[in-house]
């Protein structure tokens, strides 16, 4: 069976398969969990409030917004480094978007565009479950980072900062562009900044070996986060 030299190891047709199906699940919840913040109106994730802010200043919906954003990153990761750019830097940058406007046009189905207090912190709660459980499965599949993550990762070894100061300058950035554009910042971004990553990380480390398991490669070990 011939053999592929992808991201951190040697992968078979099989193995790509699998790591393919769980980016597109990952994406898929990820897409679930900016959708909610974006519902719940309570500010969101720096991220995901600059991209609010970006559609408000373009008229695009959030989900375009949030493809054009990807899209500008993933230039320029191709620029900056084109080998930190895998199979899944690129489904993840053409289809998160998609699949955000899809939950959002869900979401107001179901609980109106006015939902009650309650709904909102629900949609808070989930939303933060979502974004760790869906971005730790993404990065478990071990094909590349999303475009905003390798850009990230890129300007570290760059300014050489840990990874975890130059995300701070990030967010803050983020952030400010939100403020500037209309995007809404507020409790949410804090729960956002802060909790996604707690639920990613135990996410990531439990189904990295899992997936590479699915995949057939058993001898591959991830870092831990």
């Amino acid at each position: 069976m011939a053999n592929f030299k992808l991201g951190e190891g040697k992968y078979t047709v099989r193995s790509i398969a699998v790591r393919v199906v769980v980016i597109m699940v990952g994406v898929f919840i990820t897409a679930y969990g900016a959708a909610a913040f974006i519902t719940a109106v309570l500010g969101s994730d720096p991220v995901t409030a600059f991209v609010q802010g970006l559609g408000k200043v373009t008229g695009l919906s959030f989900g375009n917004a949030m493809n054009v954003f990807n899209a500008a990153f993933f230039v320029v990761v191709l620029i900056l480094n084109w080998r930190t750019i895998g199979i899944g830097t690129v489904l993840y940058t053409f289809t998160l978007g998609t699949f955000a406007d899809i939950f959002i046009r869900w979401i107001n189905a179901a609980i109106g565009l006015e939902p009650s207090m309650g709904f909102r912190i629900g949609l808070i709660v989930t939303g933060t479950i979502a974004l760790g459980i869906g971005l730790g499965l993404y990065q478990a599949a071990g094909l590349g980072a999303g475009p905003s993550d390798a850009f990230n990762q890129i300007m570290a070894r760059k300014l050489k900062l840990q990874l975890r100061w130059w995300r701070i300058i990030f967010d803050v950035i983020m952030v400010v562009g939100a403020l500037i554009m209309g995007g809404i910042v507020h409790a949410g971004t804090l729960v956002g900044m802060f909790l996604v990553g707690p639920v990613l990380g135990p996410v990531f480390n439990k189904m990295s070996p899992v997936v590479n398991k699915w995949a057939g490669n058993e001898d591959l070990v991830h870092e831990e986060l």
